[in-house]
């Protein structure tokens, strides 16, 4: 179930943890919309120059200039160039956003220090959801300068635009990182289970008991890190690789660290509120 308020979006998760996001707001995608842009007009300038030079080349430029594309006079080389030229250009304003938003996991340059996209369950985009909202993003640029896809994300409160609808994404503000040596402080409990998901942890997790106070203490905290996107993923599976070695475990093969350490922790709460069985 999500919910949100302001810039505020909240997800319950199937393991009674609610967690938030920061939404990124017209202004914060605003200014990383600028710098993309930005760096996507200076890649499409130097591409213009080399369409020149090439045309120059071919004999095809002063062709083009007084009698336009459709000249019948074009030669098959000089159409070949601007059939080529049309692709790239195509590509390098559809396929930075997707490159950069595979490779950095949710951002661009103009992302960088500020937003990331993220799905709206909370989980990383796949290429699939990365394709799609990009796609749509010519779209949103009608008529020009994203105005179309500004004026969709002024009426809705998580700033989504039509691409994000499509794709199933949202962008959130950013937070700073960190790593292990930060994660060792009080983290508050996981809310109310029921007696049938505590069952269940404690068949799912035998060995619960060899895991310290500490190590829970460590668990809790870099979950609620995560939730505020403050934890890179290969921390949070490195942990979780620790966490299973401490209870004599191997973390699955594919396993999702997060849901699998939010399991682990409500699995020791669950242990912790026991008693200790006879020696």
């Amino acid at each position: 179930m999500t919910t949100s308020l302001r810039e505020d979006y909240t997800i319950d998760t199937p393991e009674n943890v609610t967690f938030g996001y920061e939404i990124a707001g017209i202004g914060s995608r605003f200014i990383g919309a600028v710098i993309d842009t930005g760096i996507i007009g200076v890649l499409l300038t130097i591409l213009n120059f080399a369409l020149i030079t090439l045309l120059e080349l071919t004999g095809d430029l002063r062709e083009i200039v007084f009698n336009g594309l459709e000249s019948p006079n074009i030669s098959q080389l000089g159409g070949l160039v601007l059939a080529l030229f049309a692709l790239l250009n195509f590509a390098v304003f559809w396929g930075y956003y997707m490159l950069f938003e595979l490779v950095w996991n949710g951002q661009t340059p103009g992302k960088r220090a500020k937003t990331r996209v993220l799905r709206v369950d909370g989980s990383p985009t796949r290429t699939s959801e990365v394709a799609v909202r990009n796609l749509v993003r010519i779209v949103d640029w009608l008529p020009g300068m994203y105005t179309f896809g500004f004026i969709v994300m002024f009426f809705n409160r998580q700033s989504r635009r039509l691409g994000d609808y499509a794709a199933g994404t949202l962008v959130i503000r950013e937070r700073a990182g960190v790593n292990l040596d930060t994660l060792l402080t009080t983290a508050p409990p996981l809310t109310a289970i029921s007696p049938e998901q505590a069952a269940a942890l404690r068949i799912r997790f035998p060995t619960v008991r060899r895991l310290s106070d500490g190590d829970y203490q460590v668990i809790r905290q870099a979950l609620a890190r995560t939730e505020r996107n403050q934890v890179d993923r290969s921390l949070l599976d490195r942990l979780a690789r620790v966490i299973a070695m401490q209870m004599g475990e191997t973390l699955p093969a594919g396993a999702d660290p997060a849901h699998y350490l939010r399991n682990a922790a409500a699995a020791y709460e669950v242990a912790t509120q026991e008693p200790m069985p006879p020696a």
